[in-house]
């Protein structure tokens, strides 16, 4: 009996300890598998944080806003570009502004852009150089934080602040031209305002002084044009003239003009002046034979009767004229016109051949417009 109540109590104390270690166990486990789960949740929460945390951040960089720009650029979008300009380039009173556009799309035009960040870039303000593949410098965009956008974790969004396009008004215009014609420039008339310092006087006046003055010359120089101009001009009595661009010299020259009314009249004055002229110095023409084609008391006439070379003349034979020429004709004004007249004199010799000998003679005249006549006002020797 003894023995078989100790053997009961025995079985009893047993189920008693595996009930306890089991409830441990089941708990134990339960908490291992919570931890687990929980620290799953975390890191697979924490990942998706990081991943999204990492995009944004990748998104946010000021980079993007650059390169949306430089594929601006690279679409050739004249449009965008000339309406982003900060400050516009100035244009001068000969071209108008759609002389801006078409500038930058010859910039552009079959290029390709990429972007750099400049070295005077911050990070609060992030600058870029816009330039072609094979490195040419075109524009510099600076941006600014767009405040008007919230991104995720207080990251900045970002706006272009500026664009300054790199352009280059490279063409100057320098023209010379007869101080009473008109120059234009695309259809603009040039006033006094671009002259290039003083008109400049004629040393040509002294053939006709007092009688009359010719005009002087006026350099005209327009500074910051962004295309090759038209250049032309028109003279003092408002009809169209020649304008020549010399390339040596990058300069464009208005001549004076060579047709006038009544030019067939003072051709046939001026050969005739020259042939006498030829014949009073061979002294085949009298004292006075020249007066008639000089003003009363021109000091060239005079200069002319006191010339000894006409006594130096050999005696000789008949004289004729020919192969008369006008070799060139500039008409200054309409009081002043220059000639450069050819005569040829054939002289009779009394000795050697019998064929004339021949005198040429290339006479330099101005004539000057006097009392509804022209006449002599001097020679240029």
């Amino acid at each position: 009996m003894k023995s078989s109540g100790n053997g009961e109590k025995s079985n009893t104390n047993q189920k008693n300890g595996k009930s306890k270690i089991n409830f441990f166990l089941v708990f134990l486990i339960s908490w291992i598998v919570l931890v687990t789960a929980f620290i799953a949740w975390f890191l697979l929460r924490f990942n998706n944080f990081a991943a999204a945390y990492e995009s944004e951040y990748e998104d946010s960089l000021p980079y993007h806003t650059a390169e949306a720009i430089t594929q601006k650029f690279n679409d050739h979008d004249v449009d965008f570009i000339v309406s982003s300009m900060t400050s516009k380039p100035v244009v001068t009173a000969f071209e108008s502004e759609n002389v801006v556009t078409e500038y930058v799309e010859s910039m552009i035009s079959g290029k390709t852009f990429v972007y750099v960040e400049t070295d005077s870039s911050r990070e609060d303000e992030p600058e870029y150089y816009i330039k072609t593949d094979d490195g040419i410098l075109v524009a510099r965009v600076e941006l600014q934080e767009d405040k008007s956008v919230s991104l995720p974790y207080g990251f900045k969004a970002w706006k272009q602040e500026s664009l300054e396009f790199f352009t280059a008004a490279s063409y100057n215009v320098d023209v010379s031209a007869p101080e009473t014609y008109t120059v234009y420039i695309n259809g603009v008339e040039v006033t006094d305002t671009y002259l290039d310092g003083e008109i400049v006087p004629s040393e040509l006046t002294q053939y006709v002084d007092p009688y009359a003055v010719i005009p002087g010359t006026a350099n005209y120089l327009v500074k910051g044009l962004y295309k090759r101009p038209t250049v032309t001009a028109v003279d003092y009595l408002g009809n169209e003239c020649e304008c020549v661009y010399d390339s040596q010299n990058d300069k464009y020259i208005v001549g004076f003009i060579k047709d006038f009314e009544g030019r067939e009249e003072l051709e046939e004055f001026a050969i005739s002046f020259t042939s006498t002229f030829a014949n009073y110095i061979s002294q085949d023409a009298g004292n006075y034979a020249l007066d008639k084609y000089f003003p009363s008391g021109s000091s060239a006439l005079s200069y002319i009767k006191r010339n000894s070379s006409r006594e130096l003349y050999t005696r000789h034979g008949a004289v004729s004229i020919h192969n008369e020429e006008i070799k060139d004709v500039i008409v200054y004004s309409d009081e002043v016109v220059y000639m450069e007249i050819y005569v040829e004199q054939w002289m009779e010799m009394y000795w050697g051949s019998d064929e004339p000998e021949v005198i040429p003679t290339d006479a330099h005249v101005y004539f000057v417009y006097i009392n509804d006549r022209w006449l002599v006002g001097g020679i240029q020797y």
